[in-house]
């Protein structure tokens, strides 16, 4: 039996998922034994497995770095291995939890430490991590990091470095709907996710870890996100995003089953998650946007169209505003992965560190 990508892994291609930590040689081996007939899901919880256990040894014999690598070498597989986990089972909580803490010991390891961080709203609570430079002060730049539909917070872990060498810490928060927020504190995301998600910035404002220049960054539908968010908050200094959208609901026509991980992420069923898709818009919205605004995409996107987030920028009311186009560009122009991590935090460093 030969295996096919199915539309879930055509959403993770090589250009996307070894960029943000999945290691070439797991990578490998996943999709000859996943071509062979294996389960994708189970593949990736082996090798995680096999990796956790070479980060506990290494973390017996006192060699801390080569621990950290593999930790966050079973990270990365266990993330991609949920990703196809599409209802919130066993399987997928089981894999999740080997996920964080898999994370939790590579966050050890780091200088300073990486440290989680418990965001109150309502009656929930939404986590994250925060990776400070090393020698930050409170006056430190911080970047929000918000994920998208499937791909959350640890996905972003390799962006971080982009960051942090340039004087800047970055937040990696799960929002409603999303990873630890979701699985865990059971909390689903509604329409209205701008409040949820300025109450991050309104809680890091007044953490005196850090300084009250405050940016935001969103990929994939996380970009829609960061732009409704933008709208709204009266804190954000500056905001960028790579493949976001002015409608979310247009990658059903590239992906007509991705009803399911809306499902998931809102917690409604068919008929109510339709009733919202056609509700998430930036209609009305993108005039409130004066932050400076950074719009990444590629014209081919087949999952969001460059007409939406073109529309984003020209109703967005900002002075500062810029738009860049790879005319091959795919979904979140992750083939030019280090010219667009390094446009993106140049950019930020450019307005938040002035």
């Amino acid at each position: 039996m030969n295996n096919k990508p199915n539309e879930q892994i055509r959403t993770m291609p090589m250009n996307r998922i070894i960029p943000s930590g999945l290691d070439v040689c797991d990578y490998e081996v996943l999709m000859k034994a996943y071509e062979n007939g294996g389960n994708f899901a189970e593949i990736c919880e082996q090798l995680g497995d096999q990796a956790r256990l070479k980060a506990d040894k290494a973390v017996e014999e006192g060699h801390l770095l080569t621990a950290r690598s593999f930790y966050l070498r079973a990270t990365a597989v266990y993330r991609v291995g949920q990703y196809t986990i599409i209802p919130d089972n066993e399987a997928k909580i089981r894999m999740y939890r080997k996920l964080i803490d898999s994370y939790t010991e590579a966050a050890k390891g780091f200088d300073p430490p990486i440290q989680k961080v418990e965001i109150p709203y309502g009656d929930y609570t939404m986590v994250g991590w925060l990776r400070l430079p090393k020698d930050a002060d409170n006056n430190c730049p911080l970047i929000i990091s918000i994920g998208g539909a499937d791909g959350w917070r640890e996905e972003h872990h390799n962006h971080t470095e982009f960051y942090v060498e340039r004087g800047m810490a970055v937040l990696m928060i799960d929002g409603p709907g999303q990873g630890e927020t979701r699985l865990f504190n059971k909390n689903y995301m509604p329409l209205d996710v701008e409040k949820a998600l300025d109450a991050v910035v309104e809680y890091m404002y007044n953490d005196d870890r850090v300084g009250i220049n405050i940016g935001m960054v969103g990929w994939s539908f996380g970009g829609y996100l960061v732009a409704r968010t933008a709208a709204y908050s009266k804190k954000l200094k500056a905001v960028a995003f790579s493949g976001g959208s002015y409608n979310p609901k247009e990658i059903l026509i590239f992906l007509p089953n991705f009803t399911h991980v809306f499902k998931a992420l809102t917690g409604k069923n068919d008929e109510d998650v339709f009733k919202m898709l056609d509700k998430m818009n930036m209609k009305d919205r993108c005039e409130n946007i004066t932050a400076p605004l950074l719009i990444i995409h590629g014209k081919p996107d087949p999952i969001f169209s460059v007409e939406g987030v073109q529309r984003i920028h020209d109703e967005a009311s900002s002075t500062d505003k810029t738009i860049k186009i790879w005319e091959d560009g795919n979904h979140c122009v992750s083939n030019h992965y280090l010219e667009v991590l390094t446009t993106i935090s140049d950019w930020f460093a450019d307005r938040l560190k002035s």
